[in-house]
């Protein structure tokens, strides 16, 4: 980890070095908290748990992003010598305008990139098809998650408020 926070930053809630991997840093994690705790204004220790479980879902949500994103890196489905004959081949573009013109006028390049990565992109995804598929699943999980914490933050914070509202009087 990065760096460390005070454990008298956000007392009670849960230490981020329980839950945090060694790439991801818990300064990091104690902004993203402070700025949900500012825009969320809880006001018991509740509300504050409940951003807590905010919190903890949008590292989760951008682990498995960092996660699957790393899976389909072009590396991972390139050996070194595809690597060389790829390299050879840019070179051997980038000499003759002609041949990079006709190629590209055979298959749609991407919008924005690199185009020779998208045949590396497409075996990295079909060598690691089940381990992705266990990832996009974790995603769409934390992503729930996430949505569900944060309706149930405004349920209990719109509980809080109709609770202050006084009782209705009957005059006759």
């Amino acid at each position: 980890m990065q760096g460390k926070i005070q454990s008298t930053d956000f007392g009670g809630l849960t230490p981020p070095e329980q839950f945090l991997l060694h790439d991801e840093s818990a300064v990091n994690y104690a902004e993203r908290l402070g700025e949900l705790m500012a825009d969320l204004a809880p006001a018991n220790y509740l509300e504050r748990r409940q951003v807590e479980l905010i919190a903890q879902a949008d590292v989760d949500v951008d682990r498995q992003r960092r996660i699957i994103a790393e899976c389909l890196h072009p590396s991972a489905a390139v050996s070194h010598p595809q690597r060389v004959v790829v390299n050879w081949r840019r070179a051997r573009n980038s000499d003759s305008d002609e041949a990079f013109a006709s190629e590209e006028n055979r298959r749609p390049a991407p919008p924005e990139g690199d185009p020779y990565a998208t045949k590396a992109i497409a075996q990295a995804y079909a060598n690691q098809h089940s381990a992705l598929e266990l990832h996009y699943k974790a995603l769409a999980d934390a992503e729930k998650r996430r949505r569900i914490s944060i309706e149930f933050l405004y349920s209990m914070q719109d509980r809080r408020a109709r609770a202050k509202i006084p009782d209705a009087e009957v005059i006759e």
